[in-house]
């Protein structure tokens, strides 16, 4: 699957544009395109901050919603995120919002080594962000912190594009492992959650983890949903440690976390691996440390 079309074009010159018309002070620093990805044009700004410009629509709605909480949750949170320093309107020549961000040195733990050692200060960020109050009104999501369920016919025509790799017995396994969460209904109180915590969305650096990054899905939902990422970024050895710093769990949480790490490696796995091979092989390593725990 390739990226999508981008609505507008995004280029450094529609940055500076937008730069001189909104926060003209910032022109000073040298401006740079960094990445295109699916949803954002990333550009740096200089050494310490960065531009986030949508490329679609949909993109565009993730940028509002994380303008609207990321400065409400970054100072309660261990590890930095990208609370927006600055804020972009739409304008006659483009109509989406757009951020200036702090810029974070690293490389996504989808190509870089994360020490095992990192997964007790995951154990802790998350602790952290499932314990912040909700508003009265909290956002909510309609694919992220949902009952598994939800997505239960996506995820197995999904398996049924991985069973030849992952073989008949892991394929059985996974299996196995969704149609049990499916039963398993969603009971307690919701939490906030990121929503999309995989391993193209952490920042590491020098084997630590520097940031976590791309917050458009956060909203109040099952805790179990960010839970999978532990399985997504470390192998099982390094468990314990994230257990011990972020709390016990009940075995339906577990087993929806599990659950869940096998619903976004599959996600990985036939929404990328035709585009980058790294896809592939993360998504099949999540699935596989699930089934095997």
């Amino acid at each position: 699957m390739t990226p999508p079309p981008a609505d507008i074009p995004v280029d450094r010159d529609l940055a500076a544009r937008l730069l001189a018309d909104q926060h003209r002070d910032l022109l000073r620093h040298r401006l740079r395109v960094e990445t295109e990805g699916w949803d954002n044009v990333i550009l740096r700004l200089g050494d310490d901050l960065g531009l986030r410009i949508p490329r679609r629509l949909s993109a565009a709605e993730l940028i509002d919603h994380e303008q609207r909480w990321l400065p409400e949750l970054a100072p309660l949170l261990p590890i930095p995120i990208p609370a927006p320093v600055r804020i972009g309107k739409p304008t006659v020549y483009f109509p989406y919002s757009w951020s200036v961000v702090p810029w974070v040195e690293g490389t996504v733990a989808l190509y870089s080594e994360t020490d095992p050692v990192e997964a007790g200060r995951l154990g802790e960020f998350l602790a952290a962000l499932h314990h912040i109050r909700l508003p009265e009104n909290p956002p909510t999501n309609p694919y992220r912190g949902r009952p598994l369920v939800e997505r239960g016919e996506l995820s197995l025509l999904r398996l049924e594009g991985a069973a030849t790799e992952l073989g008949p017995a892991q394929a059985a396994a996974t299996r196995q492992l969704l149609e049990r969460a499916f039963d398993l209904p969603v009971l307690g109180p919701s939490s906030w959650i990121h929503g999309d915590l995989h391993s193209k969305n952490v920042i590491v650096t020098e084997g630590r983890i520097a940031s976590i990054i791309d917050w458009g899905d956060v909203c109040a939902g099952d805790r179990a949903t960010d839970l999978a990422g532990l399985w997504i970024l470390f192998p099982t050895a390094a468990h314990d440690s994230f257990w011990s710093s972020y709390g016990e769990v009940d075995d339906a949480v577990f087993t929806r976390a599990r659950a869940w790490a096998v619903a976004f490696g599959l996600m990985l796995y036939e929404s990328h691996h035709e585009v980058d091979p790294a896809f592939s092989r993360a998504g099949l390593a999540t699935i596989r440390r699930a089934v095997a725990t």
